[in-house]
């Protein structure tokens, strides 16, 4: 069995095998959150299975990587506080001076 025959979709981030088998993750394609392995052809020993999951989500980490360069990232806007936001007292672990008013 060819362990690189994979065909990547990143938009769906799936992978699929030329035996048919077919892994899709969540999260980011180079450290996923999850990996959701489909159903695994008949024949396979545990090991050719795992070597099978573990290829896969390699090969669309390599996808990935060749494909960092292009989307473009649009900058984030710096923050900018609302209008209408309401005037708050500030908290201070100072000491009040004596001179100085106390509020009630």
């Amino acid at each position: 069995m060819d362990y690189s025959a994979w065909t990547v979709d990143l938009k769906t981030l799936s992978a699929t095998h030329s035996c048919g088998f077919r892994i899709e993750i969540e999260g980011s394609p180079k450290n996923p959150n999850a990996v959701h392995p489909g159903k695994f052809p008949a024949g396979l020993t545990s090991i050719d299975q795992v070597r099978l999951v573990r290829t896969g989500v390699e090969a669309l980490a390599e996808e990935a990587k060749k494909g960092v360069g292009s989307r473009p990232v649009a900058p984030k806007p710096a923050y900018t506080p609302p209008a209408n936001k309401p005037k708050r007292a500030t908290l201070s672990l100072k000491k009040r001076s004596k001179s100085a008013p106390e509020e009630a």
